[in-house]
């Protein structure tokens, strides 16, 4: 409908009332229960009143085509031919009129037919409208007084009906042949009368050409109304807002609010500004504040940014339409932008309102970017976005929010203050924030007495709410699996492994394999334990998960790390390089076990030369392009100021770091092997070692410092020790 900008499908009652709701909800079901027919009668009279003064032209337009297909179906019936009696062929009839057995004819003129009665001296027709014929016979008589025989031919004409008979035969319409058939009836001495049906003619326009047109624009008027909310050049339903839409004061009895919100307490503060916003504005007002006319949610995915918006949604006391970026997206230029222009006029017709878009990028990405200098289409929509978010004040009632982890591919103009004013950033949550998310999560779920969820967020650095919320889901379902009724630790501390790697698989490995794996885990615990290197969790395994054949916690810092100093970037690149060290030390030769290290490896150590000045050779300067950059234009254009001699002088360093981060692992290993193969051993006995039984193998490592491995440098061609393989 023209006046309802908000899908009634997605408008549903609120579960959340007061007391008089809930009287009123209680007498509804006892008149229902006592008499449900007049309940339904009445909701029918409540529902039909409403849809009245809601859209009066459009129920005209219904009652309209209604009344015009009840008139065409009746009128179709009266233009049809209609004659009494049973129908013959044309040739019957001219028949009975060569037999002048035609009483009285009467010609329909605009049916093409013919009605008649015939004499009671005619004979009967048959049921497939012939004539019985005469009988002819012939006699031969004998000639008497010499005369000759004669032949005497006698006719016996059929028996007669008795009674009239009516009929009718119709005739083409063509003027020759009705002339002959009216000579014909008039020579037969048959009362011919002509009916010229001036009426039906004009009936019949009427039925089939006037009352389909009108019929036609009606349904079509009606359905345009109904499709395209009466918007200008609305007649192509995917040119509208299609997204979720909630009118003000309604939702839905599961619906999100900030209780449902941990660990991004900064965050919901913004938000709640928000919210008092749109619910009392005198209060900012008065001391001349204007709310934000934009607010950009930014963070990594998983961090909650679709929630803290449906949140605000059920919070605030107005209006919500929700959507994502590729909404506006589609391959007919223009229609982006006409979808974009009648969401932010519904919105401003149910104002105050809030406008969420997520995957902001999908929509807002920069323009001319690419080789291709983008797309119309996108760029279009991107274009409407920017009018109609300026056009609009900030006390008009009307918010958009956003959200999107790709804040770089953003447009400037989108991000400039006026349209997105207010950039709100949500990180991963620190310890305190994940015990907050994992008491949200695992509150409602049975938790066994040995289950702690504090050293279960000591343990899950790094790990975003929905990987938090995973790992309490991940853990019930083990406990299912089990057979147990309570979530104990070792379930949890499973679920964190699946989340990290994947489910366990079992690989049918030779021992010289397992050997290889468990050399490359135990030297990664080792340079960890010697480097005094804190992890929050310290287990290694040799169990495959995922694609990893092995698995060293080694990588998890013990504190949530913000600013990392070069001395920890390069204690962490000589841990990550400790099992590819092992494996050359053990064996003289590394294996495809190294993949995942060589690649953490040459990134962070790229990272370290381009983008934080950690190279002496380049010095403090940011080379390339910037972290994130997707479009293949853009990172040209910026490699293109580049040089050679720095591209390859980029290569050499990151070589250098990486092989003297190598060199410097082996020199700790080799300080340390016998740890290593007891390690190594242990790992093959007990396929995991974590905690005590960990500390215990590891107790005999000696402990080395930066300063010491300072001078340590890859040699070329490295040279290394090779050791025999296990000896057993």
């Amino acid at each position: 409908m023209t006046d309802d900008p908000i899908p009634s499908a997605d408008a549903s009652t609120n579960g959340a009332g007061g007391p008089a709701t809930g009287k009123a909800a209680v007498r509804s079901g006892l008149a229902r229960r006592r008499n449900p027919v007049l309940v339904t009668l009445g909701d029918l009279g409540v529902g039909t009143r409403r849809l009245l003064l809601r859209d009066p032209l459009s129920v005209f337009l219904l009652l309209a085509s209604i009344a015009l297909g009840i008139t065409f179906a009746t009128l179709l019936g009266d233009i049809k031919p209609a004659s009494s009696g049973r129908p013959v062929p044309l040739s019957t009839v001219q028949t009975l009129a060569g037999r002048h057995d035609i009483a009285t004819a009467l010609l329909l003129d605009h049916d093409d037919r013919v009605e008649l009665s015939t004499t009671a001296k005619a004979p009967r027709v048959s049921a497939s409208g012939s004539v019985p014929a005469p009988i002819t016979t012939t006699t031969i008589v004998k000639g008497t007084h010499g005369k000759r025989a004669r032949t005497v031919r006698t006719v016996v004409e059929p028996p007669a009906a008795g009674v009239s008979q009516h009929m009718w035969a119709a005739y083409p319409a063509s003027g020759a042949i009705t002339q002959q058939l009216l000579k014909e009836l008039t020579a037969s001495g048959a009362t011919v009368t002509v009916d010229q049906q001036s009426g039906k003619g004009t009936e019949a326009i009427i039925v089939q050409f006037l009352i389909p047109i009108l019929l036609l624009v009606c349904l079509f008027s009606l359905f345009t109304r109904w499709g395209a909310d009466g918007a200008a050049g609305g007649i192509a339903a995917f040119s509208q807002f299609t997204g979720k839409g909630r009118k003000k004061g309604k939702g839905t009895t599961d619906r999100v609010t900030f209780a449902d919100v941990a660990g991004a307490g900064e965050a919901v503060a913004e938000l709640r500004e928000i919210r008092d916003y749109l619910a009392d504005p005198s209060r900012y007002l008065a001391v001349g504040a204007a709310a934000p006319k934009g607010v950009l949610l930014v963070g990594p995915p998983g961090t909650g940014k679709t929630l803290l918006a449906k949140a605000v949604a059920g919070e605030a006391d107005a209006a919500f339409f929700s959507l994502s970026g590729s909404d506006f997206v589609e391959s007919l230029v223009g229609v982006g932008a006409a979808r974009v222009r009648d969401l932010f006029r519904k919105a401003r017709k149910v104002s105050p309102a809030i406008i969420f878009i997520d995957e902001l990028d999908a929509a807002g990405r920069k323009r001319g970017a690419g080789i291709g200098q983008g797309n119309d289409e996108r760029e279009q929509t991107l274009n409407q976005i920017l009018v109609e978010m300026d056009g609009f004040a900030g006390d008009g009632g009307l918010v958009v929010m956003g959200a999107t982890n790709r804040p770089d591919i953003l447009d400037p103009a989108l991000l400039r203050p006026g349209r997105f004013d207010r950039q709100v950033t949500i990180d991963t949550p620190d310890v305190h924030g994940r015990l907050e998310i994992l008491r949200l999560h695992g509150g409602k779920r049975p938790l066994a007495p040995d289950a702690s969820l504090e050293e279960v967020a000591r343990e899950t650095p790094g790990f975003t709410g929905a990987e938090l919320a995973n790992v309490i889901n991940e853990a019930a379902l083990l406990s299912v699996r089990d057979g147990r009724v309570q979530i104990e630790q070792s379930a949890l501390e499973e679920a964190i492994d699946r989340v990290v790697a994947g489910p366990a698989k079992h690989h049918i490995l030779t021992e010289q394999e397992r050997w290889l794996i468990a050399i490359h885990e135990a030297a990664h615990a080792v340079v960890t334990e010697a480097l005094g290197h804190a992890t929050s969790t310290r287990k290694l395994s040799i169990v495959a998960r995922g694609r990893q054949l092995g698995t060293a916690a080694h990588m998890l810092s013990d504190r949530d790390q913000v600013i990392m100093t070069k001395t920890d970037l390069e204690t962490q690149l000589i841990v990550i390089t400790s099992g590819l060290a092992g494996e050359r030390i053990a064996f003289g030769h590394t294996s495809t076990t190294v993949n995942d290290d060589l690649h953490a490896a040459t990134a962070l150590a790229r990272s370290m030369v381009t983008s934080f000045g950690m190279s002496e050779a380049l010095g403090l300067v940011t080379i390339g392009e910037k972290s994130g950059e997707v479009f293949l234009g853009a990172s040209l254009q910026d490699l293109g100021s580049v040089g050679p001699e720095t591209l390859n002088l980029i290569d050499n360093e990151v070589e250098r770091l990486v092989g003297d981060a190598e060199a410097r692992a082996a020199a700790v290993l080799d300080r340390n092997w016998s740890t290593v193969e007891e390690t190594a051993t242990a790992l093959l006995e007990q396929e995991t070692l974590s905690g005590v039984a960990l500390d215990a193998v590891l107790s005999t490592v000696q402990e080395s410092t930066l300063e010491e491995l300072a001078p340590v440098r890859r040699a070329a061609p490295p040279r290394f020790t090779t050791r025999d393989p296990k000896q057993t």
